[in-house]
């Protein structure tokens, strides 16, 4: 699936890889007394710090609305933000013109957007310096993910300015929900879950997919999610069993 970055990432697994239910992670973040400082120059690069969710800009156009609106019903009310992420911060970038972008975890940092959340924990783990190289490095790196919802490439200045704006992608649900059931694994490659939206998207013709059909485009997600073609994307999990 050509343009589509398969580099690796650290931040999103952390929370299932460990195994943590929601009371479990309030029950650490509770404990972490101290506040980090606010982000800003000052903040070395790797350190931690605060900063509001309508300050950090997105690096990708859209989320899995269905997934991010399920998992904010299931926070419980007045949560901090700030506090939850405390122990697993966001990672974000600063800009040459001092602009803080998330490059992952745009999922939760909409569920705490959705359920009142003002702060998050972020981790700077780059700052940038030229801006006429800044968008190229960031391709780069694989910290931008410049495609639309059936993988049309975008620009920079099309992407969403705050985290509020980003757009739905039924497709990255449904990749989500087959991610849960395991139809493909979970690795840490950057953006996988839009890869795998946008091979199920071809090939299910992008019919639309909300709460009422999401069950028979699973199904048919399942039945994809095995197929020869599958095999190069990140996290497939082998052939089907009737092909073995």
């Amino acid at each position: 699936m050509p343009g589509i970055p398969f580099a690796s990432r650290s931040f999103e697994p952390k929370l299932a890889a460990f195994g943590l239910s929601l009371p479990a992670v309030l029950a650490l973040a509770c404990c972490n007394a101290l506040a980090a400082p606010t982000c800003s120059r000052e903040i070395p690069v790797h350190g931690k710090c605060e900063i509001s969710l309508e300050a950090l800009h997105p690096t990708q156009p859209a989320i899995g609305a269905m997934q991010v609106e399920e998992r904010a019903a299931r926070m419980p009310p007045g949560i901090d933000g700030a506090q939850y992420t405390s122990k697993w911060a966001v990672p974000v970038v600063q800009a040459p013109d001092g602009k803080f972008y998330l490059t992952d975890g745009h999922h939760l940092a909409s569920v705490l957007t959705r359920v009142g959340a003002e702060k998050i924990t972020a981790e700077v783990i780059h700052r940038f310096d030229n801006r006429a190289s800044f968008w190229d490095q960031m391709r780069a790196r694989h910290w931008v993910y410049l495609f639309d919802s059936h993988g049309k490439p975008i620009t920079p200045e099309e992407l969403p300015a705050h985290i509020k704006d980003l757009g739905d992608d039924a497709y990255r649900s449904l990749a989500g929900y087959a991610e849960d059931a395991g139809f493909f694994k979970k690795t840490d490659a950057y953006f996988m879950e839009f890869a795998w939206a946008r091979y199920f998207g071809e090939r299910m013709g992008w019919q639309p997919i909300d709460r009422l059909t999401l069950l028979s485009a699973l199904q048919t997600a399942q039945k994809l999610a095995c197929q020869p073609e599958a095999q190069d994307l990140p996290g497939y999990a082998g052939p089907c069993a009737s092909n073995k």
